[in-house]
């Protein structure tokens, strides 16, 4: 794969323009449209950990977004200035890759459902376990199945960006080629889902995709798999640092995990330079210990990130490298020690795991509910009473029709669920509960 190519300014749906915007280049405006469009504003409301959580300390899939945005900037930026110093021959402004990645990681989570990650099995499980997702499934060709029983909020991410948000217009939200691979961190088909590893294009996207890489020049390894875009290794990195850096701060917070024990982890993986631990002992709140202590961690981790990308350049740039550059820093052992505490005492906690299992009921509910009036359209060729009064609470983009097919129907109603904040969804399962006409 050629840099040149890689950086292609393309939007996907639009012809090549001459327009030049002098104040905003054209990463930049995909970056604003990512963060004015409603799926991005919904995860103000979404789970990163504690699910409904009533501390208005930790973090949500919206906070979440914006920190990694500002990660991915720096670790971007890094790169950059270092490809341009590399190749002389480079259309590039050094701070192009850093826009890049702090767009795609700001849309990394766009995709993923109301309750973290327990969403994205309760939808797997619906589908695989219960009597009426598995009737929908058998409905539906083997080729597109796999969309529904390893469901994957990537690839829905994918789905929002490029056919849900403006979904009349080709390519939805038209950000660029760069932008769209960059955020593609498993750029293969449901089809190509082996072990229950995580894939990142649902069949629905899969031609659009195939278009971008075309533009890009990606590697294609296997019919509808293509080698990653490199940055997508960057956006990965930025995610994982902020996900277990910084939910190891959230469950101190939370008095689950004890101040000697983070000041242990993150100093170890700090190499327990003699500086940082001077200046730590010198700060006098344990609270903006902590915070000194998580900046310096998540700095160190970029700049050994950013090590690690160009070490291994050039079979990134061959799509041979199949590792994490988390995997790969000098201090790959004591950051995964820090994932392991974070396992053990935030992500199995009793706080998340009891709204989790709450999480499964609501859900679960909410599918039998919408499930039912695909059922009923495709099985009768009519909806009976229930299910056309049912069907009117859909807004229009999400409602299922007699003119699409059984898997398009099905694509609308997890679109649906899956763009629900939290609250929304308890408040949808109390609604077809009837526990809300209690209420009144």
């Amino acid at each position: 794969m050629q840099w040149n190519k890689l950086l292609s300014k393309q939007r996907i749906g639009k012809e090549q323009s001459n327009y030049i915007d002098k104040d905003r280049s054209e990463f930049q405006r995909d970056f604003d449209r990512i963060i004015f469009s409603s799926a991005f504003r919904r995860l103000q409301d979404k789970t990163q950990v504690f699910p409904l959580s009533r501390s208005d300390y930790v973090r949500t899939r919206l906070t979440h977004s914006l920190e990694t945005s500002s990660v991915g900037r720096s670790l971007g930026n890094m790169v950059g200035s270092r490809l341009v110093e590399k190749y002389s021959d480079l259309d590039l402004i050094p701070s192009e890759p850093g826009t890049v990645v702090a767009t795609a990681c700001l849309a990394h989570d766009i995709g993923n459902p109301p309750f973290g990650h327990s969403g994205e099995d309760v939808i797997r499980d619906w589908f695989q376990t219960s009597e009426t997702g598995s009737k929908l499934c058998s409905m539906i060709d083997e080729g597109q199945r796999s969309d529904f029983i390893w469901f994957e909020g990537n690839a829905q991410g994918l789905r929002n960006i490029l056919a849900l948000q403006r979904p009349y217009s080709k390519g939805g939200m038209q950000l660029t080629c760069a932008t769209l691979a960059a955020f593609t961190k498993y750029p293969y088909v449901s089809g190509h889902i082996k072990d229950k590893k995580k894939f990142g294009i649902f069949a629905s996207e899969a031609e659009i995709y195939a278009e971008v890489a075309g533009y890009l020049g990606l590697t294609e390894l296997e019919d509808n798999k293509w080698a990653r875009h490199p940055f997508a290794y960057l956006v990965e990195a930025a995610d994982d640092i902020c996900y277990h850096v910084i939910d190891i701060e959230d469950g101190h917070r939370l008095d689950l995990i004890s101040f000697d024990e983070l000041r242990t982890i993150f100093l170890d993986i700090l190499e327990n330079k003699p500086a940082i631990k001077d200046r730590v002992d010198r700060i006098p709140g344990k609270k903006e210990q902590v915070e000194y202590l998580r900046a310096c961690t998540i700095n160190g981790l970029v700049e050994s990130c950013s090590e690690v990308f160009f070490a291994y350049e050039q079979e990134i740039l061959d799509g041979k490298f199949n590792s994490s550059l988390t995997e790969e820093i000098c201090k790959a052992a004591e950051f995964s020690k820090l994932k392991k505490v974070a396992i053990e005492k935030v992500y199995n906690s009793t706080e998340v795991i009891e709204t989790e299992a709450a999480a499964y009921e609501v859900l679960w509910k909410i599918l039998d509910f919408l499930g039912q009036i695909v059922i009923e359209l495709h099985s009768n060729g009519m909806l009976g009473a229930k299910c056309m009064k049912s069907v009117k609470l859909l807004p229009e983009l999400y409602a299922p029709s007699a003119e699409a097919t059984v898997y398009e129907n099905t694509q609308k109603i997890v679109d649906y669920v899956s763009g629900m904040t939290d609250t929304f969804a308890v408040r949808t399962f109390n609604k077809i509960s009837g526990i809300s006409l209690l209420r009144r």
